[in-house]
């Protein structure tokens, strides 16, 4: 009877633990985040961003995927860099809600088929930059067939594999953009027409030798309207060894006779020559294509014939007699070696119509000289930006960011700001792991405003895949460049004439070339620009010593001024000089003057009075604020908001400076020479960003960390970067290096590396965290020596006090004689004491009886 009850307490403990432990793994398992609130459990960064779950594992070189970490209702799951080697099988059946997994670059050589049981519903499958091989043992095509909802597949750059994904379309019905490796011979064949969806695709084409009138057949009856074709690595095409027929084997002329819908080609990379590139597209003439993007299509360099190279990179209108032809809005032809475009070339009926855009950065167009065609552009009805760069350091543009919450991180706002780089070939689909932000569209709609308008309508960043960034990248909302170096006015503005409306004859541009005007004159010059032109940038271009001295510049569009640009970037040309005036920008709001060697008069400025955005960065002559002071350029402008000084040797402002600019907003000061604090805070009440990194700042004084302080509570996203500077921890300074560590509204969260006393380099969070220790080394031995001192004090004084205490009666004695007795005879009323002298003990008695009564 005895066994048997205990028998049963036994399995009742073993039922309560049991339910204990599951009850413990569900807990777990449900465990949610919500708002915008963070943890770390145990591996994975898990946040809330909008309402989606994010899981960020990247980086954390796991070998296997362990979800014990991830929440079940995570509906987005970011894996990137890792080291992965194997997806086995059911990995992820427990994410039943993930919308989105990024696994790209974690050296992935093989999937398992059921690796991706439980995702039915995931609409994002980033693959890239993995060891995946044409072959079953890695890639079994099946293991897609989960996916029934997979909207965005991408795959490219792996080891070529082409032959075994196109065997998983069946199941990828759904796909509407793919990413993919191209095969040797391009061929995309009849197993496409199971992406019946599929309207961006993007090929790497780094294996592939030929592409051959078949090449895209699979699509001839496919709704496709994105092409990207990235990095033919294998496309070195040298004129001097390959004959024309011989490139036609490799690159068709009909290559994409079977694109039919096709709106938008991105072409990276492919360098078989300009002219032979242009032909490619007769195929589109009276089709919708309606932007093409070239990147480096020219010859292959060679420096011991570089004729032909030489000659690819003159345009000519035969050279672009299809392009064009084409109804385009967006053209790009970028770093492709093209030194010269001739007339006509640009002002085709087609383009005159609907061209927008029209970028020919990173060429050499300035280092020929051939650049007045150029001025056909005022054709061109709809143009509304233009851009001519040639190669440069690094920042080609400098961006404006308007907005504060990107930069309240651990990021140096200085640094170019970024921003979507159509540039960057090998990174079209890489993901950005790191403060990830959701693409799906109830979060693009929230994000819209934040985007910057010159890429909202722009067709490339729409031809790119998704991806993985959810980083906030806020642009300004403002972009240009200032075209010519202008000279005083002159009072003849009446006997000025204005250009016909219809347009310069190309035979005039050609005399114009034939006969170039003296610029040693006085004179005032009228151009024409394209009416609806709001952007124009010319950077790096100018590249010859030009001397207009008093030559001025009147633009117009319509009505005798240029309302519509508002935005110029003039950068890095050389004019040197000039004192004449720019008239005619009546909405100038952003005007990018950087890394120019130019002086101009006090009253440049002047007529721009409504500019908002002022970008001088590294300007060349070091005597341009010698010769224009920063308030006189200011002065005149009410609306200012973005005042850029970086790189400019300066150590000294106007005490008055921003007296009559009380709106702005943003000020750059980085890599300067100040030594003190610059500006006066109460001067720019509105100020929410100023960039003093990279100066020679040892420490502020109180009343300015007080000014700066009580700014930030008036302006609650005010920001302020002080990284870089010559920052001092030494004893005077113990109010300011705690200061740092309170300030919530500094850059690198208030760490900065200071010089101690000792000339030795410590981070002031460090002397924060022991702010009593920082004391005690600054204090300790002053307070230890006037304790010191203190106590031989305490202890004279009570050595005095004793020994008047053991002999006051002397003392007495002593001050009586001295002065008393020393100036008249002592009477009986100078003895307080009386005394009485015995000479027998009976004289006792008399004392005790007699005297004390």
């Amino acid at each position: 009877m005895l066994n048997n009850e205990l028998g049963f307490l036994w399995k009742i403990c073993l039922v309560m633990t049991s339910i204990a432990i599951n009850s413990r793994g569900i807990a777990f398992n449900l465990t949610t985040l919500s708002g915008k609130e963070s943890a770390e459990l145990n591996c994975c960064s898990v946040y809330s961003v909008d309402d989606v779950l994010v899981a960020n594992c990247s980086n954390l070189n796991w070998i296997f995927v362990d979800l014990r970490c991830v929440p079940v209702t995570t509906e987005v799951l970011l894996l990137d860099r890792n080291n992965l080697t194997t997806l086995t099988n059911g990995s992820f059946q427990t994410l039943t809600s993930l919308l989105q997994l990024s696994i790209q670059s974690s050296n992935v050589h093989r999937i398992e088929i059921d690796t991706f049981l439980g995702l039915s519903q995931l609409q994002n499958l980033s693959l890239e930059n993995n060891q995946l091989r044409d072959e079953v043992i890695s890639f079994n095509p099946q293991a897609f067939r989960h996916l029934t909802n997979l909207k965005q597949l991408l795959i490219g750059k792996n080891q070529n594999l082409s032959e075994k994904l196109k065997d998983a379309f069946i199941y990828l019905q759904n796909v509407s953009t793919l990413s993919m490796d191209g095969s040797e011979t391009l061929q995309l064949g009849t197993e496409f027409s199971n992406l019946t969806q599929l309207n961006n695709l993007t090929l790497y084409c780094s294996k592939v030798t030929h592409v051959t009138n078949d090449s895209f057949i699979g699509l001839w009856h496919s709704s496709l309207t994105i092409l990207n074709l990235i990095d033919f690595e294998r496309f070195q095409y040298d004129p001097e060894y390959f004959d024309p027929d011989t490139l036609q084997t490799l690159f068709s002329d009909d290559a994409f006779q079977n694109l039919n819908s096709l709106e938008v080609l991105r072409i990276i990379n492919c360098r078989i020559g300009n002219e032979n590139m242009a032909r490619k597209f007769k195929k589109f003439i009276n089709s919708s294509m309606h932007t093409v993007y070239l990147e480096a299509t020219h010859y292959i360099k060679d420096y011991y014939n570089p004729n032909s190279t030489f000659g690819d990179g003159i345009i000519f209108p035969s050279t672009i007699k299809y392009l064009s032809q084409l109804n385009l809005s967006h053209f790009y032809w970028i770093d492709s070696t093209i030194f010269a475009i001739s007339p006509g070339v640009i002002a085709s009926p087609q383009w005159r119509r609907h061209i927008k855009l029209i970028d020919f950065s990173k060429n050499m167009l300035g280092w020929v000289g051939w650049r007045f065609p150029l001025l056909e552009a005022s054709r061109l009805e709809k143009l509304e930006e233009f851009r001519i760069t040639s190669p440069s350091p690094e920042n080609e543009v400098s961006y404006v960011d308007v907005g504060l919450d990107s930069v309240k991180a651990d990021v140096h706002p200085s640094s170019s700001l970024s921003h979507l780089d159509y540039y960057n070939k090998h990174s079209l689909t890489e993901s950005r792991a790191t403060n990830t932000k959701s693409y799906f569209k109830r979060l693009e709609t929230k994000n819209s405003s934040i985007r910057n308008p010159l890429f909202i309508n722009d067709p490339i960043s729409r031809a790119m895949p998704l991806k993985n960034d959810f980083r906030n990248m806020k642009f300004s909302n403002k972009e240009v460049a200032s075209a010519f170096e202008p000279n005083e006015l002159l009072s003849q503005t009446s006997q000025t004439s204005y250009p016909q409306l219809d347009f310069f004859p190309q035979q005039s541009l050609l005399q114009f070339i034939q006969n170039p005007f003296d610029f040693t004159s006085s004179a005032i010059w009228t151009f024409r620009l394209p009416p609806s032109l709001r952007r124009l940038k010319v950077m790096y271009t100018v590249q010859r010593d030009n001397d207009y001295l008093n030559q001025s510049i009147r633009l117009f569009q319509s009505g005798g001024e240029a309302a519509n640009v508002t935005q110029i970037y003039f950068v890095g040309n050389s004019i040197s000089r000039g004192t004449g005036t720019i008239k005619g920008l009546t909405n100038l709001q952003l005007v990018d003057l950087s890394e120019n060697a130019i002086m101009v008069e006090p009253y440049f400025f002047d007529d721009f009075p409504s500019l908002k955005y002022v970008i001088l960065k590294s300007m060349m002559n070091e005597d341009f604020f010698q010769r224009t002071s920063i308030d006189r350029i200011i002065q005149n402008m009410p609306e200012l908001r973005y005042l850029d000084l970086t790189d400019n040797k300066l150590n000294f402002l106007p005490l008055n400076l921003f007296s009559r600019n009380s709106h702005i907003t943003h000020v750059i000061l980085a890599k300067n020479r100040f030594s003190s604090f610059p500006i006066t805070m109460a001067l720019v009440p509105n100020l929410k960003l100023l960039d003093l990194s990279g100066n020679a700042l040892s420490y502020l004084t109180d009343e300015e960390m007080t000014a700066l302080t009580k700014h930030s509570e008036n302006v609650p996203d005010f920001y302020l970067a002080l990284t870089g500077n010559n920052i001092v921890c030494v004893c005077s300074q113990i109010k300011f290096v705690l200061w740092l560590n309170i300030s919530d509204y500094l850059d690198n969260k208030g760490n900065y590396t200071c010089t101690s006393q000792e000339g030795q380099l410590i981070d002031t969070n460090v002397l924060s965290r022991d702010a009593s220790g920082f004391y005690r080394l600054c204090y300790g031995y002053n307070y230890f020596m006037i304790s010191i001192v203190l106590l031989l004090v305490m202890s004279f004084i009570f050595l005095m006090a004793y020994l008047v205490h053991r002999f006051r009666t002397a003392i007495e004695a002593s001050l009586v004689r001295i002065f008393i007795k020393a100036f008249r005879p002592m009477k009986s009323s100078d003895y307080k004491t009386h005394v009485f002298i015995g000479y027998a003990d009976d004289d006792v008695g008399f004392v005790r009886h007699t005297l004390l009564r």
